[in-house]
């Protein structure tokens, strides 16, 4: 059930699927409009999800043994997700100690990962701090860096622990975009502009770790979710992803989940927006991960639904005259593409009607853009079912 805000409307799409064929074979008809209730695999890609609560950790330790499978575990791999970031101690663990509880939860943090890491999937452990910078975070590091987010008086920023070396104890902002630095690490605004980020990103847009490249931009949910909206998300995700990069550099949306532990038997797929990050190979546990920190710092991933994906996309020429070109492939028929670009105030947008294309296609769109007085685009393509998929912005 859903309930469209009062004066809009509802957008409800049905499909129906007639066929002569048995119900077996029209079932798999079906499915194909979903790849199965799977990520399709993209040659050059990696399946990415991130902020989960699924107290991995803590459930790993109270079952005595890091070979305990959760059960979100299973179910994820199914999906054909290659690398989820995590979220543990939201609620478990001990994520506001100063030292060494904190420093012994980490380790088991990592041991957990590495336990359930493989060559094809790879538990990058992240956490949601919200602390010093404003709001919600998510914050993703390109290997296991053991800190604080509480500081004692008298206790250094960094020091060298007698078992887990390097460590930080973090204390204020600036504390934090320090550690970011030294350790390449990247946060963005977990669901900006509603729940324990209601104010932000906007509070913080003047900030020096709001501009800095470790801010890589928000979080991609699907909320509120009440069908009055022609694109997923559109006025808080999109419109805060815009106004991001009107207000500062190149800004981007991480797709997240959000959501607590999960069950092989749940109804996944759909309630899932994904980030296909442009990595191969998949680095393993014990390997430097930074491949795909700098994939996502670099603006090489999309976001999707699963049933649009962007092969390739890219912004050609020079000058004022560019061209924005994207290869595109759908299931169900698909709506409109539309290239969207801001000045660093305004706004505006050139929607494109595929109505005319069928389903199960591919295509390749190449949109003439006059670059003058404009400082970003971005190119985004939806179907007639309400799925999409998001390229993320290039700046002129």
């Amino acid at each position: 059930m859903y309930n469209a805000p009062p004066g809009t409307w509802q957008r409800m799409a049905a499909y129906f699927y007639l066929s002569p064929s048995d119900g077996d074979t029209t079932q798999q008809a079906v499915l194909a409009l979903t790849h199965g209730d799977q990520y399709k695999p993209l040659p050059g890609y990696k399946v990415a999800v991130s902020h989960f609560h699924t107290s991995f950790t803590e459930q790993l330790l109270d079952a005595g043994s890091f070979d305990t499978r959760p059960s979100w575990l299973p179910a994820f791999r199914a999906l054909g997700i290659n690398i989820a970031m995590m979220s543990d101690f939201h609620g478990d663990g001990t994520p506001d100690d100063p030292g060494d509880i904190r420093f012994n939860d980490l380790d088991s943090y990592f041991k957990a990962c590495a336990r359930h890491s493989d060559r094809d999937f790879l538990l990058m452990p992240a956490e949601e701090p919200n602390a010093h910078l404003g709001g919600h975070y998510t914050l993703v590091f390109p290997k296991p860096v053991y800190w604080t987010k509480v500081r004692e008086a008298g206790k250094p920023f960094t020091e060298e622990h007698s078992e887990f070396g390097r460590v930080y104890h973090t204390g204020s902002s600036s504390e934090m975009l320090d550690l970011l630095e030294r350790e390449q690490g990247l946060v963005w605004q977990a669901h900006p502009r509603t729940k324990g980020s209601t104010l932000y990103p906007d509070a913080i847009r003047e900030t020096e770790h709001f501009k800095s490249d470790r801010y890589l931009g928000g979080a991609y949910q699907s909320l509120p979710v009440d069908l009055s909206q022609q694109r997923t998300c559109e006025s808080r995700c999109l419109g805060v992803l815009d106004d991001m990069n009107n207000w500062a550099g190149p800004k981007y949306l991480v797709s997240e989940g959000d959501t607590y532990t999960k069950y092989p038997e749940d109804e996944i797929y759909g309630e899932f927006l994904v980030n296909y990050v442009k990595v191969d190979p998949l680095p393993r546990f014990d390997e430097d991960w930074s491949p795909i920190t700098r994939a996502l710092r670099a603006g090489d991933f999309f976001v999707t639904s699963g049933e649009v994906l962007i092969r390739d996309y890219k912004v050609e020429g020079s000058g004022d005259e560019r061209t924005v070109v994207a290869d595109v492939e759908w299931t169900f028929p698909l709506d409109f593409v539309e290239i969207v670009w801001g000045d660093g105030e305004t706004v505006d947008r050139k929607v494109i009607s595929t109505s005319d294309l069928g389903p199960m296609a591919s295509k390749r769109f190449s949109i003439p853009i006059n670059a003058r007085g404009k400082k970003w685009v971005r190119f985004s393509a939806w179907d007639s079912a309400g799925n999409g998929a998001l390229a993320q912005p290039v700046h002129f």
